[in-house]
């Protein structure tokens, strides 16, 4: 009777092995498909009706935040302090895109227009991070270039937000760029008066 279990439940393995391989492989290709759609929307070239409608590739795209969040540790802030400041942000921007797609009646593009919104912070902050080292890495002689590169990543950002923000609700460029700028003001002024 062992030796029937036993090699029943080998053989229930072995043939689930190949299943799960291809699930595995299906999802790290929809995350592949994600990131690029991620850095096209960072150059505006992309939307968030183009990406997987699956949980998983929110998840994932959540953690990577989360890593990439260790590197924005310094003297000055500390990693729980950096997640208390991403937990912030993916609470804000989870809450205006339910209450933006409650608005439209359009929920079914949840799934997709937070992973736009995690993904492109994802590819930003990646990218911006070794532009800021090196600005600060030179010293206070380039003081306006840090100033220069500080408002460049605003506008980006902004940009970027503005762009999911009115694909995703179907509404006006103009008061997309609003949502995206009330939403950094009140973020900046929370991040003020409770995580400093």
């Amino acid at each position: 009777m062992g030796f029937f279990t036993h090699s029943f439940s080998r053989v229930i393995v072995l043939s689930l092995e190949p299943v799960m391989m291809t699930a595995m492989q299906n999802l790290i290709g929809q995350w592949l498909t994600s990131i690029k759609h991620y850095q096209l929307m960072c150059v505006l070239l992309s939307s968030p009706d183009r990406l997987p409608h699956n949980p998983f590739i929110l998840l994932l795209t959540g953690f990577a935040y989360f890593l990439i969040g260790l590197f924005l540790v310094d003297a000055e802030r500390s990693y729980a302090l950096v997640c208390a400041q991403i937990t912030l942000e993916l609470l804000m921007l989870g809450l205006i895109t339910y209450v933006g797609l409650s608005l439209r009646k359009s929920m079914s593009r949840f799934l997709q227009t937070f992973s736009a919104l995690l993904g492109t912070n994802v590819i930003i902050t990646a990218v911006t991070i070794p532009a800021y080292r090196f600005s600060v890495a030179n010293g206070s002689a380039n003081e306006s270039l840090l100033i220069y590169i500080t408002i460049a990543i605003l506008v980006w950002n902004l940009a970027v937000l503005s762009l999911i923000f009115k694909r995703s609700f179907d509404i006006s460029t103009h008061l997309s760029a609003i949502i995206s700028f009330s939403y950094f003001i009140l973020y900046q002024i929370t991040v003020f008066w409770f995580l400093s």
